[in-house]
């Protein structure tokens, strides 16, 4: 009996130690516990770690050490959905690398990362985190990467930072930072990639101790609001590959010193405010690609030295102040792509020599002072896509040698003093889809090949010399938008066409009966200032797509009931024609006014649209003593209230301007003066005032800028999502602002799925 009892006290004994042997070996590691704080809100994650394992080194993402210890924590692009960082992962000690890029965190980071001391890599980019940079990263003293760009981070940049005196890569881009660079930065000897764009709340000047980093290869700091000028210390800089400083505030010269930067490949300083000249030391840069200089006040001449950057691809010096002439010795940019010229002073000839640059793609000379004649060698550049020389003095004829242009689908002489006809070269190019020649003195006809370009989008000969017949071989242009063949000389019957503006010809008969079978004329149909006769055709009423209409000014007569089943229509002109009868009571036509409808006296308004209304008033001409004398009255009443109104008006308006201008001088420093009158134009009808698109002109809801402009999301009062753009200001004469509001006119009316929906215009004297 004692036997068995020792054996029984034996067994129980043993099966504790069993027990007590099972836990330990199923316990998890105080390294996975830690890393469990980061699955508690994703199932994804937890599916792939399983928390029943001794250690987390066999889960998705983790690496250990020899010892069972996490050394790696990378698991980008995985839904975590957290609001908060844990601290927890603080406790794991021995990791070097933490990756948690685009996970969907949110809340600021823990001071307590400051306590990882073998980290060399951090990684929390593409997420919502808020907060500042806790100065304890500062102690991470073998940290070599730092990514925390695309955050909703806020404060200044500690200048702790400066203790990392391992960092290789920091990157601190688009967040909300605000102060300036800290100097002590100029310390981190071992840096190569600093990239702090896109803070546009980042102030001050660049620190010239930025020069110190021998080591950098990139430095980005676009898209804020530094200032100052550009350090003549980043001559220092000679293992730089880029820099981008784009979108500031920046000023002064270009400094010489960037001609020592030898291993320079982009150098973006566009939409800046620099002034002096190019300087002549960028030529110096053999290994340079990329020269963006547009969107300054720069001035002077074109550098000739810039030929020696015998890498180029792209140069742009665009919207600035340039004079003098292109200099020959571009010829020598046997790799060059881009070339952009455009809105400047340039003068001289175009030279010859451009057409060496047999990689030549894109050539923009457009609004300069450029003369003489187009080098007929512009045959040689095979590759050429489009060629811009709109807007400047240039005379002689238009080269048949762009037919060797096989790559050409931009093509756009404009508003120059091009004479002679247009060769039929130009249209065997298959790939030509624009053909602007408009405001020239070209004679001769439009040529039948013109059915040869048919990937042909737009093509506008207005404002030239044309005569002839307008050959019926334009109607297989299958992919033609825009048609304008207006102020030239054509004569003869109209041939069946798809979209078209033939206003201010010699055209006469009668509207072809052909019009109302094609019905992919959606878009606008100009057929005024001719000499039309007749009645409008009946096979009118099948285009119910057409948007807009002009008649006006013709000698057409007869009815208008057929105008009444165009339902799409929302612009409509049939002036000074000799229409009579009544006028049709679709809603369109409760829309607009008699100006629509002027010196058409026999047209009546009408209750069922069959008939006239004797107790209405006639739209043109009135007929009796007692109505003249009943509008004289309601005339002198209008006025009275109107001057009344206008006292009133005037003084609102004062207060009004009073106080937009306080709310004006109150904003950020370089803020747009909005207190002027405004005219605006809508294309439809809207529920939104000017008021709501002025309160969205922030920097914040900037989406895209460009040569021509930058474009704000607005959302406004009742939900509607729309886009603004605001142009830049132009110190161009009036014609162009002349022909900018008749293009803007026309795309106002326009309904086409291939081009964006114009819903108003607004401008005031300044904008």
């Amino acid at each position: 009996m004692e036997n068995i009892s020792v054996n029984v006290t034996s067994l129980f004994f043993f099966f504790i130690f069993f027990s007590l042997k099972i836990e330990q070996v199923i316990s998890l590691s105080s390294d996975g516990e830690a890393l469990l704080s980061l699955a508690t809100s994703s199932p994804s994650l937890l599916s792939s770690w399983n928390p029943s394992t001794s250690t987390p080194c066999s889960w998705k993402g983790i690496t250990c050490s020899p010892q069972s210890r996490v050394i790696s924590l990378s698991i980008p692009d995985t839904f975590l959905n957290l609001t908060s960082l844990p601290p927890q992962l603080s406790s794991l000690t021995m990791l070097q690398l933490l990756n948690l890029s685009s996970t969907n965190l949110s809340g600021s980071i823990p001071p307590s990362f400051g306590q990882l001391s073998h980290l060399q890599l951090l990684d929390l980019s593409s997420n919502s985190l808020t907060g500042s940079i806790p100065k304890e990263l500062g102690s991470l003293s073998s940290l070599q990467f730092l990514f925390l760009n695309s955050n909703r981070l806020t404060g200044t940049i500690p200048q702790q930072l400066s203790n990392l005196t391992s960092l290789e890569v920091l990157c601190l881009q688009d967040n909300l930072f605000n102060g300036s660079i800290p100097s002590q930065l100029g310390s981190l000897k071992s840096l190569q990639q600093f990239r702090i764009g896109g803070n546009p709340f980042l102030t001050g000047e660049l620190p010239s101790q930025l020069g110190l980093l021998t080591n950098l290869t990139t430095f980005g700091a676009a898209a804020t609001s530094l200032s100052g000028s550009i350090p003549s210390t980043f001559g220092n800089l000679i293992n730089l590959q880029t820099l981008a400083l784009y979108d500031t505030e920046i000023s002064g010269s270009i400094p010489s010193e960037l001609g020592l930067c030898s291993e320079l490949r982009n150098l973006y300083l566009h939409m800046n405010n620099l002034t002096g000249f190019i300087p002549h030391e960028l030529g110096k840069l053999q290994k340079l690609t990329s020269l963006l200089l547009w969107g300054n006040s720069l001035s002077g001449k074109i550098p000739s030295e810039i030929s020696n950057c015998s890498s180029l691809v792209i140069f742009d010096v665009s919207s600035n102040d340039l004079s003098g002439e292109i200099p020959g010795d571009f010829g020598k940019l046997v790799v060059l792509e881009q070339l952009h010229l455009s809105d400047n002073s340039l003068s001289g000839e175009i030279p010859w020599q451009l057409s060496n640059c047999t990689s030549l793609a894109t050539a923009q000379l457009d609004k300069n002072q450029l003369s003489g004649t187009i080098p007929y060698q512009i045959g040689k550049l095979k590759v050429l896509q489009s060629f811009f020389l709109w807007g400047n003095l240039v005379s002689g004829t238009i080269p048949s040698s762009f037919g060797n242009c096989t790559e050409l689908y931009a093509l756009d002489l404009s508003r120059n003093k091009l004479t002679g006809s247009i060769p039929e070269e130009i249209f065997s190019l298959q790939k030509l889809s624009k053909l602007l020649l408009l405001g020239n003195s070209l004679t001769g006809k439009l040529p039948a090949s013109v059915a040869n370009c048919q990937s042909l989008v737009r093509l506008r000969v207005g404002e030239n010399q044309l005569s002839g017949e307008i050959p019926k071989e334009i109607g297989k242009l299958q992919n033609l938008v825009f048609l304008d063949l207006y102020m030239n000389h054509f004569s003869g019957r109209l041939p069946k066409l798809t979209l078209l503006d033939l206003s201010y010809n010699s055209l006469s008969g009668s509207i072809p009966s052909e019009i109302g079978h094609v019905t992919s004329l959606t878009i606008s149909l100009d057929l005024s200032s001719n000499s039309f006769t007749g009645e409008i055709p009946d096979s009118m009423s099948a285009l119910t797509q057409l948007q807009s209409l002009d008649l006006s000014r013709n000698m057409l007569h007869g009815g208008i009931k057929v105008l009444g089943s165009l339902t799409s229509l929302t612009y409509l002109n049939i002036s000074y024609n000799n229409f009579s009868g009544p006028i049709p009571v679709t809603p369109f036509f409760k829309t607009i006014t008699s100006g629509s409808y002027l010196q058409n006296r026999n047209l009546c308004q009408s209750i069922d649209g069959t008939t006239c209304s004797s107790s209405l008033i006639q739209k043109n001409g009135l007929k009796s003593a007692k109505t003249v004398a009943m509008i004289t009255i309601i005339l002198a009443s209008v006025t009275i209230i109107v001057i009344a109104s206008w006292i009133l008006v005037t003084r609102s308006n004062h207060r009004y301007n009073v106080e937009k201008a306080l709310r004006i001088s109150g904003s950020a420093s370089g803020a747009e003066d909005f207190s002027y009158p405004w005219t605006f134009i809508p294309f439809q009808k809207l529920n939104f005032s000017i008021d709501n698109i002025l309160d969205c002109l922030k920097d914040e809801n900037v989406i895209g800028k460009g040569c021509s402009g930058v474009v704000y999301k607005a959302e406004m009062p009742h939900g509607e999502v729309i886009a603004v753009k605001k142009l830049w200001k132009t110190n161009k004469g009036d014609e162009m602002v002349d022909s900018f509001a008749a293009e803007i006119q026309i795309l106002g009316y326009i309904r086409h799925r291939n081009i964006v929906r114009l819903i108003a215009l607004q401008s005031d004297r300044s904008n």
